[in-house]
């Protein structure tokens, strides 16, 4: 069961058939989970926070997909279960990237929630809205999936 706090920020997770699939951990955030990382925090512009060398450091889509493209991720047309690639979908509100979720081999999304824990959801609707906006963007790699 999804904290009542998340289920009020992300409404559309309760029809989404949310579940927590990792417990809440500060220590890695969405960007650090999409490239499976979950030993530090990966964002732009942020000096606490890890970035890939040689990436722009600076808080733009172009960049979250540029630092994806170093673990493989590459702009693809949707996010569709596609066998053989993992797919993430980048979410933004007026061009300023705010979240990237993943999808499981399954066909089910998974969203790090800032510090909080990680939830499985059926679709990248469950997480789009005021807090994360909209998705702009999909990427995929190739997977053993």
């Amino acid at each position: 069961m999804l904290p009542p706090v998340l289920l009020a920020a992300f409404p559309d997770l309760a029809q989404d058939d949310p579940r927590v699939i990792h417990p809440a951990d500060p220590t890695f955030n969405c960007v650090a989970w999409v490239a499976e990382v979950t030993d530090e925090w990966w964002w732009p512009a942020d000096p606490d926070a890890f970035w890939p060398e040689g990436i722009a450091n600076e808080l733009t889509v172009d960049a979250i997909v540029a630092a994806l493209g170093t673990v493989g991720y590459t702009i693809c047309a949707n996010g569709e279960l596609e066998l053989g690639y993992d797919k993430a979908a980048v979410y933004a509100q007026a061009g300023v990237p705010k979240h990237v979720a993943r999808q499981t081999c399954d066909g089910r999304w998974s969203s790090k929630l800032g510090q909080d824990c990680v939830v499985s959801h059926a679709t990248t609707g469950g997480v789009e809205g005021v807090v994360y906006g909209l998705v702009v963007v999909y990427l995929r790699r190739p997977t053993s999936c």
